[in-house]
């Protein structure tokens, strides 16, 4: 606590203001600190150069502009101390005003973030992380780890290890096969901003990596906070199917195979976030995230049920998961 208050003290002073002067804002699952600057009408962000990606926040935020999306604006900068100073999007969070509205209002919010994934998609992805086979098994590892071990303690039979590994090799192979292009990776409800001309604004973007083509889609139609009508998924995925087709990214790719894609995809996040979630409570000792695993449970057990390949996962995880995952 002593250091958090040494740092805010010491971002005060590189902005040439009082403490007090610096209202803190709700944070998100990183390390990152912000806080409504008045006297400058801007954020200021607290982001400790040996935990939080300040370079790579920099660096995406020029890319994504160069295609046309709405970023905010950086400022200022003290990269040896982890500041930031970026422009005020204001306080209306896309989840606020789309998640909870009736269906033609949350049809239209979604659409027009829906209108976005082209222009991520066309970002310049020399220089960003490759989302590899290397990558795609280490996120994995997330879920056994914090999951399987560290949460329910489970001692894996042979069976149900050979299981896991072909899982994971089936599912990084449909991944890999998937065009690369560039993707946000968390591009969902609470990483949008609605602007004051009604317009959205793209935020948490400094994990951007090159990877599959549908995954920013996938985050979007099967968020971890929201869980969608099933006709409005399914105009977004067709929507975005033949903008993709538009602009050539897509080649030799069926509607229906897409669909699978995305499908697989999005188990492979879901699996990730499950350790993450946990992570978050038991390493970090933030258990507000817990009261969506049974969302996300059940997200990955519906993939692995459309999936013929992953019924023996649903299976697996139906025995072994799901009675404390879900409990109410």
């Amino acid at each position: 606590m002593l250091q958090k208050d040494a740092r805010r003290q010491a971002l005060s002073q590189w902005l040439g203001l009082k403490a007090e002067n610096l209202q803190p804002l709700n944070g998100d699952a990183s390390l990152r600190r912000y806080f409504r600057v008045p006297a400058l009408n801007a954020v200021a962000v607290d982001a400790p150069p040996a935990t939080q990606k300040n370079i790579e926040f920099i660096d995406t935020a020029k890319r994504l502009t160069q295609v046309g999306v709405r970023v905010p604006q950086i400022l200022r900068t003290e990269l040896l101390q982890g500041f930031l100073l970026q422009e005020d999007l204001g306080d209306t969070v896309f989840a606020a005003q789309a998640c909870s509205a009736d269906a033609m209002t949350q049809r239209t919010w979604y659409l027009k973030a829906a209108a976005l994934l082209p222009s991520l998609a066309l970002v310049r992805t020399q220089g960003l992380p490759a989302f590899d086979a290397d990558f795609i098994h280490m996120e994995l590892g997330i879920f056994t780890q914090w999951l399987l071990d560290k949460r329910l303690h489970l001692t894996l039979s042979p069976g149900e290890q050979q299981l896991l590994k072909q899982t994971f090799a089936s599912l990084t192979q449909i991944l890999l096969a998937l065009p690369q292009r560039a993707m946000h990776r968390d591009f969902h409800c609470r990483n949008l901003m609605v602007l004051k001309d009604q317009s959205l604004a793209v935020i948490d973007f400094q994990d951007m990596v090159t990877g599959p083509l549908g995954y920013d889609l996938a985050s979007l139609i099967y968020d971890c906070y929201v869980e969608l009508p099933p006709l409005l998924v399914d105009e977004i995925l067709e929507l975005t199917y033949w903008r993709y087709q538009y602009l050539g990214l897509l080649p030799g790719i069926s509607r229906d195979e897409f669909a699978k894609a995305v499908t697989a995809v999005s188990l492979q996040r879901h699996l990730k976030v499950l350790g993450i979630f946990n992570r978050l409570w038991l390493r970090d000792g933030k258990p507000g995230y817990l009261k969506d695993l049974p969302r996300v449970f059940d997200y990955t057990l519906r993939e692995c049920q459309a999936l013929p390949e992953f019924g023996p996962l649903a299976e697996f995880l139906v025995e072994r998961v799901q009675e404390v995952i879900c409990a109410r």
